[in-house]
């Protein structure tokens, strides 16, 4: 049996499959079927979809495949929105998000809603100082001449001493991209 309830927790759990097991337990113990749960456990991956019965299983390879095609239509989105130079209604919701103050400046950052960058061939040809200065004015326009004081943690490329000292030793894993 399928509710909305347990739709909903089952969309999370696999849009999040890495959040801490206790708040993955209280959302499955507000599972409403009880022969959802095992599904539940398998798209977090603490057990093996083979360990579930065929029609569990049935419902499990629709649901992660519902959710691989809805990444990839999530991305494609982003893309297609970004090429085109179009705001999408991820970036708009954002922004009024930000707007109440629910979202923070680093998130909007983030997800590069501070405003359009160069196009690619250029942005490509110009030398990490040209780059470094390209977002350093960016950061200024929204933030003030301050802006470096206003964040805990840069990521290292907007870290001007960091491109003097090595330009090569930005941390991708920890800083994104």
């Amino acid at each position: 049996m399928t509710s909305t309830i347990d739709t909903t927790i089952l969309t999370m759990l696999s849009r999040y499959p890495d959040i801490p097991r206790s708040e993955a337990d209280e959302y499955i113990n507000q599972i409403e079927h009880e022969e959802n749960i095992p599904l539940c456990h398998a798209v977090i991956g603490r057990i093996d979809p083979e360990e579930l019965d065929d029609d569990a299983r049935q419902t499990y390879n629709e649901f992660t495949r519902w959710s691989l095609d809805r990444t990839r239509r999530f991305r494609n989105e982003q893309t297609s929105a970004r090429y085109r130079r179009k705001e999408n209604r991820t970036g708009i919701r954002m922004a009024q998000l930000h707007q109440q103050g629910r979202i923070s400046d680093e998130m909007m950052l983030l997800y590069g809603l501070s405003g359009d960058l160069p196009d690619r061939p250029s942005y490509i040809s110009l030398n990490e100082e040209e780059k470094e200065a390209l977002f350093s004015e960016r950061m200024e326009r929204r933030f003030g001449p301050n802006w470096r004081e206003r964040f805990d943690d840069l990521p290292r490329f907007l870290q001007r001493r960091t491109w003097i000292e090595d330009p090569q030793s930005h941390n991708w894993l920890k800083e994104g991209f």
